[in-house]
């Protein structure tokens, strides 16, 4: 009989024990979502989405539109003046704000240098590897040290994010 006793004396024990060291109830609540930038996400596809361009350099070049692809970006440009233009494949940089440079794959409509074509309101245009659809600008630079640059192009940091994508 003290036996008994001395157990449920024992399970009471433990049963008070534990409910007293459980830590007391909390309520969950939800932590607000921080508001994230807007980021319009583009998804490149195998058919190119274009977005005209203004920019121009020293009132001669003008950078009239890019289009990329899931495999190439290609930027159209044309001279406003009659030049000899002719494109630099090793000194040319094509890159974006985030600071990725995408190789040079061709040129159309106009040479390699030194072989210049003499040109004027005629388009023609530099081939490159697909940016990212993330990319909220680019610089197209042409490298002043080059063996056959003169009067180098630079267009730097011309803005995509107005872009209406056709």
């Amino acid at each position: 009989m003290l036996s008994i006793r001395s157990f449920i004396y024992g399970i009471l024990f433990f049963s008070i024990l534990i409910s007293s060291c459980s830590s007391p109830p909390t309520q969950i609540s939800e932590t607000p979502t921080l508001e994230k930038e807007k980021v319009i996400e583009r998804n490149w596809s195998v058919n190119p989405m274009c977005c005209k361009l203004s920019a121009e350099f020293l009132g001669v070049v003008v950078l009239d539109q890019i289009c990329v692809s899931e495999t190439e970006t290609k930027l159209k440009l044309h001279t406003k003046d009659w030049k000899r233009v002719c494109v630099l494949k090793e000194g040319m940089v094509f890159r974006d704000e985030l600071g990725t440079n995408y190789p040079f794959i061709k040129s159309e409509g106009v040479d390699l240098c030194p072989k210049r074509t003499k040109m004027k309101d005629t388009p023609f245009y530099l081939v490159f590897t697909s940016m990212s659809s993330e990319s909220k600008s680019f610089d197209l630079i042409e490298d002043k040290n080059a063996k056959f640059a003169h009067k180098p192009w630079t267009f730097e940091g011309v803005d995509l994010r107005q872009c209406q994508w056709q």
